[in-house]
């Protein structure tokens, strides 16, 4: 697998399924689409391939493959089902591929053995077409309610120490919040999906370049006071603390819940945040409160890749209130 025009070709289809699903006029070319998705993602999820990463990816297609047939089950007999008003049916096998409460847990386990790349598309990309298709139908908001109230998922993260499990758990999180932008609104869904996809590009792309998967290894992740100092913006800016860009995009939400007078959607989603802030502050103190030596020179003429983006997480409020206010 180390041609690169085969890499290429998958993840070419990959977007095109993907471009599939979302711009289909029935319901059936969406199930199409979702299917071709799960063709081109199998093979880019083995490109390094060992033992885990086969393992991974036979959980996913089983799974995938599961919700797949249920969704054309319900699909094929939708007469029977769409009697009744919410359509709990259809939004099911939905959930399952979006990997949502109550059929999260597989993706903890099955993020353990992907490559960093793999885990960053499992994280952006394969949450776009199921989110939109959810979208499009006419949900009974007590519905997603009720999915909230079960998505107590973040207690799973406090006691892991694999950084992929802790990014899983933090997507699993973040999806329930993009469940209820794409129903309120749909630029307010795409703001806030790239401003997540950005944020966790960054994180992994530090993770990959140190080889970091466990966090105990940011113990003794002497690097560079600088460096340090924006991997703790990132975690910072992951978690929704305000200076930082991660907290425009939950600040939107909330607002746009507020509007929508949904109290006790917003007090819900608010308390299952703060839980997962605590696996982001123990990965913090780690970094910073441990074995952290440097020397004085490190603070001078040091120049360093990622300012640029330090610059922009931690001042990105204060233009956004320029540009909007």
């Amino acid at each position: 697998m180390n041609l690169n025009l085969t890499k290429i070709m998958f993840f070419i289809m990959l977007m095109f399924s993907t471009l599939m699903s979302i711009s289909a006029s029935n319901w059936l070319s969406m199930w199409m689409g979702l299917e071709l998705n799960l063709f081109s993602i199998i093979p880019i999820l083995n490109f390094k391939s060992s033992i885990y990463s086969i393992e991974a990816t036979m959980k996913y297609f089983l799974i995938q493959a599961f919700a797949s047939i249920l969704l054309l089950i319900f699909l094929i007999n939708k007469n029977f089902f769409f009697l009744s008003n919410s359509n709990i049916m259809i939004i099911m096998p939905l959930l399952m591929k979006l990997s949502l409460m109550p059929f999260h847990l597989w993706l903890p386990s099955m993020m353990e053995g992907l490559n960093w790349i793999a885990c960053l598309l499992m994280m952006t990309w394969q949450k776009i077409s199921p989110l939109i298709m959810i979208s499009y139908l006419n949900t009974n908001k007590n519905l997603i309610f009720l999915i909230t109230l079960i998505s107590m998922n973040s207690i799973f993260g406090l006691n892991q120490n694999s950084m992929r499990k802790i990014l899983a758990m933090s997507s699993i999180n973040n999806s329930t919040w993009m469940l209820f932008a794409i129903l309120l609104n749909n630029k307010l869904w795409m703001n806030y999906f790239v401003i997540y996809s950005m944020l966790n590009f960054l994180m992994i792309k530090i993770l990959n370049n140190y080889n970091i998967n466990y966090i105990n290894q940011l113990k003794f992740f002497n690097l560079n006071f600088f460096f340090k100092l924006n991997m703790m913006m990132l975690i910072f800016s992951i978690m929704g603390l305000p200076p930082m860009i991660g907290f425009l995009m939950k600040w939107m939400l909330i607002k746009n819940l507020i509007y929508n007078n949904m109290y006790m959607i917003m007090m819900m989603l608010i308390m299952l945040t703060i839980l997962n802030l605590f696996f982001y502050i123990k990965m913090s103190y780690f970094m910073l409160f441990n074995f952290n030596l440097f020397n004085k020179w490190y603070l001078q003429f040091k120049k360093n890749n990622y300012n640029f983006f330090l610059f922009m997480n931690f001042f990105s409020l204060f233009f956004s209130y320029l540009i909007f206010y």
